[in-house]
């Protein structure tokens, strides 16, 4: 587990009344410092915490980032329907409530994704797989100074549970066959102590066609060498250039220990596949990400490649956000002058041609190394798979994914269209409007 310091642990009473639950908590409060102040709070009162703390989401941390590490909170999914109620009880009181109080009361284990539009067709300005994605955790400690998931850090403790739940919805949706755990979340920053992944890792290798994909910028990886995983555990690396994984993504894993880590996994049989995302293109970005891809074959021998530049945000939250004396002037430049065209579309702040420039000098530096490995664009746009998928040999209907729901190991080529093969069925077995 991470050497955290949390200012202040809330725990929902009732983990208290299970002996699972009771224990979970218990190992992750002796891994804190044994000052931590801690409290427990009654499920209706959530939300004055939250008022209390400050809780949110999509806050950009910026530079310098926090001093403090987020405050955590220990909670249990839940798998009513009382959701809706409870969030219109709250906004009646407090209309700018913030969405944090979803994850908060354990209604998000599985979060439906389909770019939030449409499930059956890639978007213009997003071209990602529609799938269900898989939650115990959200929030991190990392602090990169483009993300928002500070505080509050929640830990659902009835892993036990939502596994169980997990089973019977690989049953109910067989179209999917690997599930991304924590695209809102560090998956590794509590572990083992947490035993969330540890119990993911033992069902997916227990069943006989579904994998666990792991999205992570951690190097907190020794604790995997002897799990019985079986190839069903797939780690996806978050890979970063010496400037941004050290001074913009300070408490994550540096970019050689995330290389180091994954150099382990794979020793250790996991498959082992890299996004380089999201790129910030510093002062010197063609240099560091040619060391950078350099160091990569040296140490691993990755299923895949996926790129995407930093996204998600405005000209104006880029330079209220980041130190930019560290970003190369023609790119700071170039986001300026699109602020208006871009304004809206997902993949600002950069333009089109500047994001291709990157992928392209990425494509070249890859293929110096290997020419088998497949390279994908991650959430991009649809005119940019226009432009690059015959250099990639890909359209966005067929290319190998990260973390989509049909992305298991060694996959080349998807043969069915996701969107047309997407059929998601929840829990109580009602079809999801798509």
């Amino acid at each position: 587990m991470y050497a955290v310091a949390p200012p202040y642990v809330i725990l929902l009473d009732e983990v208290w009344q299970d002996p699972l639950t009771a224990a979970r908590a218990a190992r992750l409060l002796a891994a804190l410092p044994p000052d931590t102040p801690c409290a427990d709070c009654r499920r209706d009162q959530i939300a004055d915490v939250a008022q209390m703390f400050g809780w949110h989401y999509n806050r950009r941390m910026g530079m310098p980032p926090p001093a403090r590490d987020p405050g955590l909170f220990l909670g249990l999914m839940r798998f009513d329907d009382a959701w809706p109620a409870t969030w219109q009880a709250i906004r009646a009181t407090w209309p700018r409530a913030p969405y944090s109080l979803k994850p908060a009361h354990g209604y998000d284990a599985f979060a439906w994704f389909d770019s939030h539009h449409s499930a059956t067709r890639p978007q213009q300005d997003h071209v990602c797989r529609p799938a269900w994605r898989l939650h115990l955790t959200y929030g991190c400690p990392h602090k990169c100074f483009y993300c928002g998931l500070h505080e509050p850090w929640c830990a659902m403790l009835n892993v036990e549970e939502v596994v169980a739940q997990l089973d019977r919805m690989s049953r109910l949706n067989p179209w999917q066959t690997t599930w991304l755990y924590e695209d809102d979340a560090e998956a590794l920053a509590l572990e083992p102590e947490y035993g969330g992944l540890p119990a993911l890792l033992e069902w997916a290798a227990g069943t006989p066609d579904q994998h666990i994909i792991v999205h992570t910028k951690s190097a907190n990886v020794g604790w995997l060498q002897d799990r019985p995983h079986r190839g069903r555990t797939i780690l996806v690396w978050s890979l970063t250039g010496p400037t941004q994984s050290t001074v913009m993504e300070p408490g994550s894993g540096t970019w050689l220990e995330r290389l180091e880590a994954a150099r382990l996994a794979q020793s250790w049989g996991y498959p082992v596949r890299f996004k380089l995302k999201p790129i910030v293109p510093v002062v010197g970005w063609q240099a560091e990400m040619a060391t950078l891809i350099e160091h990569l074959f040296a140490a691993v021998q990755p299923d895949l490649i996926s790129l995407f530049t930093l996204a998600w945000m405005d000209y104006q939250e880029l330079v209220a956000a980041a130190d930019t004396s560290l970003l190369d002037p023609r790119f700071l430049a170039g986001a300026a002058a699109a602020a208006d065209e871009l304004k809206g579309v997902r993949v600002r702040p950069f333009p089109h041609d500047l994001r291709r420039e990157v992928y392209e000098f990425c494509i070249r530096e890859i293929r110096r190394y290997s020419a088998e490995v497949p390279i994908s664009l991650c959430t991009e746009s649809l005119p940019m798979w226009q432009e690059l998928g015959p250099a990639l040999g890909y359209r966005p209907g067929d290319y190998p994914c990260g973390c989509g729901p049909q992305a298991t190991p060694g996959l080349v080529r998807l043969s069915s269209s996701p969107w047309r093969i997407a059929r998601p069925v929840h829990l109580d077995g009602s079809p999801v409007a798509v």
